[in-house]
């Protein structure tokens, strides 16, 4: 464990040098996410994709997490309880080496992103339905850190959708994990644009 360790901090401290000497950024190392967290990020992608695998654009970092206290959430976080609900600091985890295989997810920075955006390719002359689809083809999907209930077996986690200027959706979305895999149970506090 020892060795493949020492590998992945040597790997990444070359990544760090030729990055920077080619004039890029290469996002910190951050906290770990867990395998539980990781398959809530699936779980809602697989929600939004309607259990089909798609090729999608996800934001590497991760907003703070939803609390439960929040007035928009009461409808959905009643008599669930989460511990703490103090947002831990924004940078402390990210989804940089999170294990997405298979999902069809790429990772990127999002404050890098630049949208297909709709709104101009239809002022442009492109048909709505084509400018529409090609924008949703290269939306970028973020999340925050996730609240778990004290027990484990609930969360919330935020999840938006942006295509554009005038293109997108997003809610907090609870999911409740029963003895085999997590479900989403409720979409709350959501938003259309």
């Amino acid at each position: 464990m020892k060795i493949v360790a020492a590998i992945i901090t040597r790997v990444y401290s070359v990544a760090v040098v030729v990055f920077g000497a080619m004039g890029l950024s290469y996002p910190s190392v951050a906290a770990t996410i867990s395998q539980d967290e990781i398959t809530v990020y699936k779980t809602v992608l697989a929600s939004w994709f309607d259990g089909r695998p798609q090729q999608q654009l996800v934001d590497y970092h991760l907003a703070a997490p939803p609390s439960a206290a929040d007035p928009a959430l009461l409808e959905c976080t009643k008599a669930l309880h989460f511990a703490g609900n103090s947002p831990p600091d924004q940078n402390q985890k990210s989804l940089v080496g999170a294990d997405f295989e298979g999902s069809g997810v790429t990772l990127i920075d999002g404050s890098r992103w630049n949208p297909n955006d709709p709104g101009r390719a239809i002022a442009n002359g492109e048909l709505v339905g084509a400018a529409v689809n090609d924008g949703i083809a290269h939306s970028l999907i973020s999340f925050s850190q996730i609240a778990f209930s004290d027990d484990g077996k609930d969360a919330l986690v935020k999840f938006s959708m942006v295509c554009g200027h005038l293109c997108g959706t997003g809610s907090t979305i609870h999911l409740h994990k029963s003895e085999t895999e997590w479900k989403v149970i409720n979409r709350c506090s959501g938003w259309i644009s």
